[in-house]
């Protein structure tokens, strides 16, 4: 295992897997904070029923133009 650092540079190696942590972590974050599906703060009953309500509202029938 410790011939693996004389192809690969310890520093280079921290920081990309630093790197990679940050970008995932954005992420999850912009997905679970873009929509309703994922969102945590929805699975709360109180805040499930307003986001239920937005939805409904949104999916309800256009009125027709006479």
């Amino acid at each position: 295992m410790w011939r693996i650092w004389r192809v690969i540079d310890p520093r280079k190696a921290i920081v990309l897997t630093g790197l990679l942590i940050a970008f995932i972590s954005t992420s999850i974050h912009l997905i679970q904070i873009s929509g309703d599906r994922y969102n945590i703060n929805s699975w709360h009953p109180d805040t499930a029923k307003a986001a239920a309500a937005r939805i409904q509202s949104q999916n309800a029938a256009l009125p027709q133009k006479s």
